[in-house]
């Protein structure tokens, strides 16, 4: 003999206690799995910084102590011998970004995809995906993939703020220093145009909260740190009146002390500027030409 059974199902009501307690739940979670994402990608990004930097290091013990200089590689002409590797004059011209990181890519000290931060918020950043390692050809004077871009306002191959290869800056803190390499910065998060404040910067959403800038900076000495300033505490420069002021990252001092024993009597140089360096003229205003356009954000 067959017993019926009488199935219950959830009432209204039971159902919507229980979905009561899932929102409850999701906006108890959410937030912390948020924070918990924006701290994967902000140690991502310290791994990244870190690798290029190391990078630079590789290159150093055996160039005299300099980091990757492209003017060094592809030299101008010796004038007794011609095209001689390792001879001639540095080609100062080449001393920008791109120059630099594609030759530091083909002599293998990091790959393309390292170059893009896993927070990238341009539209005109994005990774080098098909890298051309046979370009190298001494013969005809190419030592690296000059498809390579690094123009913020149009097409760009690398995230990061990187010092200018030019100046004072390289030839005090571009290798192994001993002019104050704690304060220096070599490498970082960039930030927005002149390191003036500005709530719709597309570097405050890297790591930033709340419409504010937040990066990480590797410095002269290797060390890295995660910056919620312009003003890291270590930075300063000397300005005209022979006083330390405390130095923006992403702002290039107009106010520098002048040197006698540099540039003809130019202060330019002297000071940190995190940014992209777009290939240029040879100038006199002491950057050391290659440098004559600095772009941010």
């Amino acid at each position: 003999m067959k017993h019926k059974t009488h199935k219950k199902g959830f009432t209204l009501i039971e159902l919507l206690v229980v979905m009561s307690i899932i929102a409850l739940l999701l906006s108890i979670l959410m937030p912390a799995l948020g924070r918990a994402r924006a701290e994967a990608m902000l140690t991502k990004d310290q791994t990244q910084v870190k690798s290029i930097y190391s990078g630079f290091s590789f290159w150093a013990p055996s160039h005299n102590g300099r980091y990757p200089i492209p003017g060094l590689e592809q030299r101008l002409e010796d004038p007794n011998q011609g095209f001689i590797k390792g001879r001639g004059p540095e080609n100062l011209e080449v001393n920008d970004h791109a120059s630099m990181l594609s030759m530091c890519i083909m002599q293998q000290l990091f790959t393309p995809d390292v170059l893009i931060a896993p927070t990238e918020q341009s539209d005109v950043v994005y990774p080098k995906e098909f890298y051309d390692y046979d370009a190298y050809v001494v013969a005809d004077w190419t030592f690296w993939d000059n498809t390579f871009v690094n123009d913020l306002e149009n097409d760009c191959n690398n995230s990061y703020g990187i010092m200018p290869v030019t100046g004072k800056r390289k030839h005090q803190n571009w290798g192994v220093s001993t002019y104050n390499p704690t304060g220096f910065a070599i490498i970082g998060t960039r930030g927005p145009q002149n390191g003036d404040e500005d709530p719709f910067s597309q570097s405050n959403l890297f790591h930033g909260i709340d419409r504010s800038w937040k990066g990480v900076t590797t410095f002269g000495d290797g060390h890295t740190e995660i910056l919620e300033t312009f003003y890291p505490i270590a930075s300063t420069y000397v300005n005209d009146s022979g006083e330390a002021v405390a130095d923006n990252l992403f702002a290039e001092a107009t106010d520098q002390a002048v040197d006698n024993d540099y540039g003809n009597g130019l202060g330019q140089g002297a000071d940190i500027v995190l940014t992209h360096v777009m290939q240029g003229d040879v100038t006199d205003s002491g950057k050391g030409g290659g440098c004559s356009e600095f772009l941010f954000d």
